[in-house]
């Protein structure tokens, strides 16, 4: 089986994985909510153009039996001690709200643990409700108890750390974790639409999964959850049916190989002049 591999197409079916080999799978699947991506628009008309552009309009029942396709497999390809975290959130469909609770029902023969806020500060605007600022990323297990789960690995300092009550000034992350959206600024931004942060996923990776296990992402977009299992000591697999984002994903990995090895060669040259 291949490893540090993204295929260009569809994930409803992929037999290039076999049972039970893959420790995680991260991902946060299409929207479908009838937005033509790619463009950027004011007081609705398209000002500027870039990025490849795509329409997430399939009909509902079809988008969900294609998540079920995706999924299926996805619990095929996962050992026994691993965990699914899908990224998605809320969606105004016809002047109402519809929560994405429903995508439990593709899980009812695994174990929901948790569903994360994700909380970000900075998003869509609009006059008719209030802002938006939250997803949701929830998280099933394939066992009830044995599963990977790497708490100290993601422990963060306590405000309230008192040495007289407690062994350690790191605690448990809450069920709410506010990571900033990837803005323009940001290092990591690529020309895709719809990109998660790393910091996202780089916690996730921690927590469910080893070093030298291999990390799945079936919607992998513009590579996100590859470099980040990469820079962790992971393998990656993904799909992806756009061919930019897979180059896009490409271009970021090669990025990351040349920083390392650059890295490496700044560390040679130290130790060799501290060694003359």
């Amino acid at each position: 089986m291949d490893k540090n591999i993204i295929y260009l197409g569809s994930s409803e079916s992929m037999s290039n994985i076999e049972d039970k080999s893959i420790s995680l799978i991260v991902t946060s699947p299409p929207y479908n909510i009838n937005v033509k991506y790619g463009n950027k628009v004011v007081n609705r008309k398209i000002v500027e153009s870039k990025s490849t552009k795509y329409k997430d309009n399939l009909q509902e029942s079809e988008y969900r039996a294609l998540l079920r396709r995706v999924f299926d497999e996805c619990k095929r390809v996962l050992k026994d001690d691993g965990s699914i975290w899908i990224n998605i959130k809320n969606r105004y469909i016809n002047g109402k709200i519809l929560t994405p609770y429903w995508i439990e029902d593709f899980f009812d023969d695994m174990y929901l643990k948790i569903v994360i806020i994700w909380n970000f500060d900075w998003g869509g605007s609009t006059n008719t409700r209030f802002a938006p600022r939250y997803e949701y990323v929830f998280w099933f297990t394939k066992h009830k108890s044995n599963y990977i789960f790497n708490l100290d690995d993601v422990k963060v300092p306590a405000l309230n750390y008192r040495p007289d009550r407690y062994k350690s000034q790191f605690k448990n992350p809450s069920d709410v974790w506010r990571i900033p959206m990837v803005s323009g600024n940001f290092e990591e931004r690529t020309g895709h639409p719809a990109q998660f942060p790393e910091k996202l996923i780089e916690r996730i990776v921690k927590v469910a999964s080893n070093e030298g296990d291999i990390v799945l992402d079936p919607f992998m977009g513009s590579g996100t959850t590859a470099v980040v299992a990469k820079k962790l000591n992971r393998y990656f697999i993904g799909y992806e049916i756009v061919e930019e984002y897979v180059k896009m994903a490409e271009e970021r990995l090669a990025l990351l190989k040349e920083k390392d090895t650059y890295k490496q060669l700044e560390i040679k040259f130290w130790e060799e002049l501290a060694n003359e």
